[in-house]
């Protein structure tokens, strides 16, 4: 074992020790952290509204406390994004993580120094820890991971706005930095195709023994692209040189050409892979010690792993390990995964404060929280299904993150959750975290610009194919052209309103949206369909997004033309 790893291994230990201490007494350890919270910020404008100081107990907590979505909290994290202080908590907010609203207005999430410090730093060493007991080399040579610019922008007040991912990867330690196959400037290219071919070209020259990045259709993009530049790479590794025909910001440019060395020995090595594999080159050659992968594993993106083995395991004979990253938002690191089964994982019970409602109770209820039974963490039931609220030490207060846990058993005391989906009106094939509302405005904007109206509609996720199809009901059929037309502003206007979806589409990790134009009287025909199956007029509606591709069998008489993107 490397020097390094042994000094790396020494810190995480000491992280995975605090947090196994809380996981064995997870109501002392949510006591301890509330009431560390109410006393640092009891000061603060929220705080006094609410009687921080007067908060002992998790009764005290839900009894003065209301529960909060972003939109109820929006004009105060206004305030903060534009540079007022000791507004939500007590110390000044570091960067914002940049996430899309359900109104199309970005969500800008405060960073705080305790955020971004221990707290994170204790989830993200105890999650390595326990990794690198379970493959002791994985720190030994090159670390592939995949992230987000750290900046996008700067709000009002100068602190800057961007990925959370982005910011831990470049403001790493340099014992870790040096294990980065990609540096961080890669990642700030603007061109995706450029972004793609760099990345491969610097990581499919290495030894690499850890992949990791949250989406799966990430890792899944960078094999295809990897065998689609396969030709250019391996002469640029010969070579040592950068494709001269790249559209690349000239100081990054330099930057990465500044690392690089002819390898001709490498580039004969996977040549021969290749041409073995008739032309294709895959992970499972350029990487064969790679030792663990690290990505999302459940939810609506669990499906992209069965792919994996197309690209690190063709052969059958040496299957890589998973590693689920756990229940993780732009809002909190939410548990951590300590082995490679499954994707459950123990709360962060030091770090976040928890509550929990009934899936059952909160849909029969979904606008009443007063009819809703918070629990906590030693109050949730194994195999329950829950609506998530979180306290952070960012400033977010009994936050309704809209996302729905399963607890699948317990480690030690805490429970282990897996993230099952988004909750009410939104959906989520990749990240892109679309909702109701966005879509109403899509829809509402292009009938309105393009001149067709449109009666009825609905977006549904098509999950298998990795798109979305867009339906709808107009007063008038429009002509083939027309029909084309409105399809590309669908998918524009949605873009415009939802930054992750227009992340999505420019990576091509979600494919051309396709239009159906549906005959007249399908709205009325699915109306009278719900009622005739037991649902009363009143409830009988057809919704305007969906997470389930309606089944072909029954859809396919309603649809009257199907217009692709490219037509």
């Amino acid at each position: 074992m490397a020097v390094r790893t042994k000094l790396i291994i020494l810190t995480m230990r000491r992280s995975a020790r605090r947090f196994e201490t809380a996981t064995r007494d997870p109501a002392e350890a949510q006591q301890r952290k509330l009431l560390w919270l109410m006393d640092k910020n009891k000061d603060t404008e929220y705080g006094r509204r609410h009687g921080f100081a007067s908060v002992r107990t998790f009764t005290d907590f839900q009894r003065q406390i209301p529960v909060a979505s972003y939109e109820d909290i929006q004009e105060d994290m206004q305030r903060v994004f534009e540079g007022a202080e000791n507004v939500f908590t007590a110390e000044k907010p570091i960067m914002f993580a940049q996430t899309s609203g359900t109104t199309g207005t970005p969500k800008f999430i405060p960073v705080t120094p305790t955020d971004y410090g221990r707290d994170h730093r204790d989830v993200m060493r105890t999650w390595l820890y326990h990794s690198q007991c379970a493959h002791p080399d994985i720190l030994d040579a090159k670390v592939v991971s995949l992230v987000s610019p750290a900046v996008e922008g700067h709000a009002p007040s100068g602190v800057p706005f961007g990925s959370t991912s982005g910011h831990i990867y470049q403001n790493m330690p340099a014992i870790i930095r040096k294990t980065y196959s990609i540096p961080y400037p890669v990642f700030e290219i603007s061109d995706y195709s450029a972004k793609h071919y760099v990345i491969m070209r610097l990581a499919v020259a290495d030894d690499v023994r850890f992949l990791n990045t949250a989406n799966p259709s990430s890792i899944l993009k960078m094999c295809e692209k990897g065998n689609e530049f396969s030709e250019d790479i391996l002469r640029d590794i010969r070579d040592g040189t950068l494709s001269p025909t790249l559209e690349l910001e000239p100081e990054i440019r330099k930057e990465v050409e500044a690392m690089l060395r002819p390898n001709p020995e490498r580039a004969r090595e996977l040549e021969r892979a290749r041409s073995a594999r008739d032309g294709r080159l895959a992970p499972a050659d350029y990487w064969p010690r790679l030792s663990l992968i690290a990505c999302w594993k459940g939810g609506t993106v669990g499906h992209y792993l069965a792919k994996f083995d197309d690209w690190f395991n063709p052969d059958g004979r040496r299957p890589i390990p998973v590693r689920d990253w756990g229940y993780l938002a732009s809002e909190m690191r939410g548990s951590i995964p300590l082995s490679d089964e499954g994707s459950a994982g123990p709360l962060t019970v030091a770090t976040n404060l928890f509550e929990f409602v009934s899936v059952d109770q909160f849909d029969a209820n979904p606008d009443d929280p007063a009819a809703w039974t918070f629990l906590t963490v030693d109050q949730i039931q194994d195999q329950g299904e829950y609506y998530v609220f979180v306290t952070t030490s960012g400033g977010l207060y009994r936050y309704d993150i809209n996302d729905i846990v399963q607890v699948q058993g317990y480690y030690n005391k805490t429970p282990q959750v897996v993230f099952l989906r988004k909750g009410r009106g939104m959906t989520n094939l990749t990240g892109e975290k679309i909702s109701v509302n966005q879509v109403i405005q899509t829809f509402e904007t292009v009938s309105r610009e393009s001149g067709l109206t449109i009666a009825h509609f609905r977006v549904e996720a098509d999950q298998d194919r990795e798109r979305y199809l867009f339906r709808i009901e107009p007063i008038a059929a429009p002509a083939r052209e027309q029909a084309r037309q409105v399809l590309r502003a669908l998918d524009a206007r949605l873009q415009e309103i939802n930054l992750e979806y227009k992340a999505k589409r420019a990576s091509q990790r979600l494919k051309d949206p396709v239009l159906h134009v549906m005959r007249e009287g399908w709205y009325e025909r699915e109306r009278r369909r719900q009622t005739s199956a037991g649902r009363r007029a009143f409830q009988a509606k057809t919704v305007v997004l969906t997470p389930i591709k309606a089944p072909t069998q029954e859809i396919r008489p309603e649809i009257g033309d199907i217009v692709e993107f490219n037509d």
